[in-house]
């Protein structure tokens, strides 16, 4: 997973880690265990975060499939 470039799009965005963890209903610890590599993100979870982010296809395979 490319941590990197998710902090950075959320970054660019102005979106924060705890409002992710909002959308996805769990604790703001868990996520950031998500964000940071150290838990994986669901299917479910990477097409929301596609949709609420408003990711292209090529960056979804840059941060969660390409290494």
């Amino acid at each position: 997973m490319n941590t990197n470039k998710l902090k950075s799009i959320l970054a660019n965005q102005g979106k924060t880690q705890r409002e992710l963890a909002k959308l996805f209903n769990c604790a703001y610890m868990t996520l950031n265990k998500k964000v940071n590599g150290e838990i994986k993100f669901s299917v479910n979870e990477i097409a929301e975060l596609k949709k609420y982010l408003n990711l292209t296809d090529s960056e979804v395979v840059e941060i969660f499939i390409n290494n």
